[in-house]
């Protein structure tokens, strides 16, 4: 695996996440070819960035998903799955309604 470091890019995005935590380093992945966020103190990756470009979503994408927000981030993911299953019981109800419509 080969990774090459970003420390200047066009958007200053190596040096804003540094701004997040100042251990952060931007590596890219040429074997899977994506940007990763690896820490610099440990060398172990924490996240990777889930866009093609580096731009403002990687940091937006940094601040959201540090550990102080994991809480938020779960209540999030509860609160899509109660939507998503509402919506299911809900279509289940209506096909049960005109399964009946149509034996009648």
């Amino acid at each position: 695996m080969t990774l090459i470091s970003i420390t200047n890019d066009l958007f200053d995005i190596a040096w804003r996440l540094r701004a997040i935590d100042d251990d952060y380093r931007i590596m890219y992945n040429t074997e899977k070819k994506r940007y990763e966020v690896h820490k610099a103190s440990c060398g172990s990756m924490q996240f990777v960035i889930p866009f093609d470009e580096l731009d403002a979503r990687a940091v937006d994408y940094a601040r959201k998903t540090r550990v102080q927000y994991a809480d938020m981030i779960f209540r999030e993911i509860e609160e899509h799955n109660a939507r998503l299953e509402r919506m299911q019981t809900e279509a289940n109800i209506r096909a049960a309604i005109e399964n009946v419509k149509e034996v009648r």
